[in-house]
């Protein structure tokens, strides 16, 4: 009976494996970051190009949001953001945000743009499911 159970168990266990295993993870390239913001003076803007970095990110389908590993975002902490629109189906399609960002992906590309009150940062590029 011992073996019956152990078979049932591992039945039930493989059946539902797809709803826990393998979230789908994103390695993205960024092609170009920059950040606009005031001169010292205030009456004009200056631009700053970024060496394009190198980042993660994950669908965390249960909490409904994106959480974003890299050096330029959180360092080996996630940096979270909302998802407003996020379908992890096929063709993948995220719309994320905080009260300042913008994250949008389609097919293998992204923007990403954050705005304060004196400054805009963006940066675009491209990401690879694996």
């Amino acid at each position: 009976m011992s073996n019956f159970r152990s078979l049932v168990l591992g039945l039930v266990l493989l059946s539902l494996s797809p709803l826990g295993w393998g979230e789908d993870v994103y390695y993205c390239v960024e092609e170009h970051s920059i950040k606009l913001k005031p001169t010292d003076s205030g009456d004009t803007y200056e631009l700053t190009r970024y060496t394009p970095e190198k980042f993660t990110f994950k669908y965390e389908a249960d909490a409904r949001r994106l959480a974003i590993k890299g050096r330029t975002w959180a360092g080996d902490d996630p940096y979270y953001l909302d998802c407003y629109y996020c379908n992890g189906a096929t063709p993948h399609m995220f719309h994320a945000s905080t009260n300042s960002g913008n994250f949008l992906f389609e097919g293998d590309r992204f923007n990403f743009s954050q705005t304060g009150f004196s400054q805009i940062t963006a940066t675009t590029g491209t990401c690879t499911k694996f």
